[in-house]
Formats: structure tokens, C-alpha cells, sequence
């Protein structure tokens, strides 16, 4: 044992005695710092070299905002009046979709094999997604802000299009699908689409292929193509319409209802809904006419209609137009006309 005081301040020698080679020390730190800095860039090599085989792939689909404004003023333009599929020249189609809780209008876009598809989308209310499955187009959808991109379907079939964004409770009921068919077919649709248009105005009857296709673009992701709805959101119209109508004052409440919207839990045969119905003044005089004509003779409801029964008319829905009157307003006309 020694008291050299010295002893425990050699900077190479640990306290309990050990020597310690800081050369070594600092060259194994600097072994495993390299290591993982060279894992670090391999993960980010890794991830670049995906991005790049998606990009050569399945190319680049990155949606662009064209435009903001008020949701009311880009809901007022032509392409979000009554969404749809429009063929700008052959194989290039212009597609516009407006999402609202909760459904995407048209709730179908079909387009032909090989087409290239131009979208213009935008939200009604709040923050929604719009993805098509088994593609990498994937778009935040904003209220007030239109977003665009371009798509080439090159493959024959039907993509499920979701809303990937949260929106309330019936978010989860929120899609609607996209079908590319060949073609051949597609061109085929298009000729009996239009020979039944025709058909329809020989007989006076133009109101039955309109109505069907303004419900079709904007009442299905709702009441569903057969008029059921879906359970506990929105109410079925089989049945349920005639009701309306039949009720003292029903037939201005229906019309009024397509113009300012309803909001609050109701009950219809017997069961409760609680959605958001909104307001469709953008649509036209004639579509709100016709729309409401063909629900009232579809899914057995021209059976219940009363035999004096007269079509609305575009001059019928103008007269009420510019009403005080919202969804608010509604939901209390509809109690005091004991609608529920």
C-alpha cells in the first residue's frame, strides 16, 4: 500500500486500477458510429429506390390544387352542378367529383379500357379522402379547393373508391367504385344510353331518364340505387315519399326539401335516421323536377300515388326558390306538418 498522492490522478488509470487506452476506446466508437450511419443510409437508399420503381411503374399521380374559393362559389360551376363523366375527345374523358359526409357524387365513374382520365375533385362539407384501390391515387379533398390530376386505366375492372379521412359516424359508409370496361362495351353503353333517351322523349317521357340520372349522380351514395338508404343515416324513399306527398302540405315540403336540405333525427316507418340531408339549389330547375317525378314512380311508389296526381314542373320548383327557409327550418316544418 502506498500514500503517493499521485496515484489516483495518472488520466490513464482507472480509479479502481485498470489502465485504459483512450486511442482504442475512441476507434470502437467510431467503428459502430460509421456502422450505423451506413445503415442509416441504406434505409434511405431503400426507400428511394421504391419510390422511384412506383414512379417508373405505376408513374406519377400527384394531385394539384387548380383553385380556391368559397365551397358555395366551386359548387355553383358547371362541372360540380351534377358531377359527372364527360369525353373531351376520344380516349380523354374529364371527370368531376364532389364528396359530401357520406358519399362521393357520381357514386360510379365508368370509363373505357386505355382511357385517360382528367379528375376535378373538391369537398361539399368537410375534410375527405378520395382513394382508388389498387392504384396509388390517393387525394386529400378540401372544402373551398379544387384538386386535379390525371390517370391513364389501362386495365379492364372494377377499383373500390374510398374515403380514407374521417368524417363522422357514417364515414365508414363513404364509397363508391370505378369501373373500366373495354372499349367496345363502353361504346355500346353509350349507344343505348342515348336510344333510350330518345325513346323516352317520343313518348314524353324525357323526365324518366333524366330524373334517374340526376339521382343517380347525386341521391344514391345516400338512398342507395334501390331506394332502401342505409340504416340509421338516411331514411328509404320507397314508400316513404308518397308518404310526404300525401301529407297536408307534403308536396311543397318535398320540393322545398330538395332545395334547402333537413337536418335532425327523424322517423320514418318506424325506424330512426339521424343524418344530414343537404341543400341541392345548385341543381337546376328541370333536375329537381325530374328527380323528384322519377322517385315518386319508381320502387312501387307510382302504386301509392294518389289518382290526381300531377308531375312537378320546372316553373313549380322556381316559385320556391329564395325562401327563408335551411335545414334547420325543415326539420321544423317537418313537425309541424307531423311528418314524423
Amino acid at each position: 500500500m502506498t500514500n503517493d498522492p499521485n496515484e489516483h490522478n495518472d488520466p490513464n488509470t482507472h480509479p479502481h486500477g485498470h489502465n485504459i487506452d483512450h486511442d482504442e476506446a475512441h476507434a470502437e466508437i467510431t467503428k459502430w458510429e460509421r456502422r450505423w450511419l451506413s445503415l442509416s443510409a441504406l434505409i434511405s437508399l431503400t426507400f428511394v429506390a421504391f419510390i422511384a420503381y412506383s414512379l417508373v411503374v405505376e408513374g406519377a399521380h400527384i394531385a394539384q390544387g387548380t383553385e380556391r374559393a368559397t365551397p358555395a362559389q366551386l359548387l355553383s360551376q358547371d362541372m360540380f352542378v351534377q358531377p359527372s363523366v364527360t369525353e373531351l375527345s376520344p380516349g380523354n374523358f374529364q371527370v368531376s367529383v364532389v364528396a359530401q359526409a357520406y358519399s362521393f357524387n357520381p357514386p360510379e365513374i365508368r370509363l373505357p379500357e386505355g382511357a385517360t382520365a382528367t379528375f376535378f375533385l373538391t369537398s361539399r362539407d368537410v375534410l375527405h379522402g378520395f382513394q382508388i384501390e389498387n392504384t396509388n391515387v390517393n387525394v386529400e379533398l378540401i372544402p373551398g379547393e379544387v384538386s386535379s390530376f390525371q390517370y391513364t386505366f389501362d386495365r379492364p375492372g372494377e377499383y373500390r373508391v374510398v374515403c380514407n379521412e374521417f368524417c363522422g359516424v357514417g364515414h365508414h359508409n363513404m364509397m363508391s367504385r370505378l369501373v373500366v370496361v373495354e372499349a367496345d362495351e363502353y361504346e355500346e353503353e353509350v349507344l343505348l344510353a342515348q336510344q333510350r333517351l330518345e325513346q323516352a322523349q317520343a313518348s314524353n317521357e324525357a323526365w324518366r331518364v333524366s330524373g334517374e340520372a340526376v339521382y343517380a349522380s347525386n341521391c344514391t351514395g345516400c338512398h342507395q340505387a334501390n331506394g332502401q338508404g342505409i340504416a340509421g343515416a338516411f331514411p328509404p324513399l320507397a314508400e316513404h315519399a308518397v308518404n310526404l306527398l300525401r301529407a297536408d302540405g307534403g308536396r311543397d315540403y318535398l320540393a322545398n326539401l330538395q332545395l334547402y336540405g333537413l337536418q335532425g333525427p327523424i322517423e320514418v316507418l318506424g325506424a330512426t335516421y339521424n343524418g344530414n340531408m343537404p341543400a341541392w339549389k345548385q341543381l337546376s330547375d328541370d333536375d329537381i323536377a325530374d328527380v323528384l317525378n322519377y322517385v315518386l314512380h319508381t320502387w312501387g311508389n307510382d302504386e301509392l300515388l294518389p289518382d290526381d296526381f300531377e308531375l312537378y314542373s320546372p316553373d313549380e320548383i322556381a316559385a320556391l326558390r329564395d325562401q327563408d327557409l335551411d335545414a334547420d327550418a325543415m326539420y321544423a316544418r317537418r313537425q309541424q306538418l307531423g311528418l314524423d
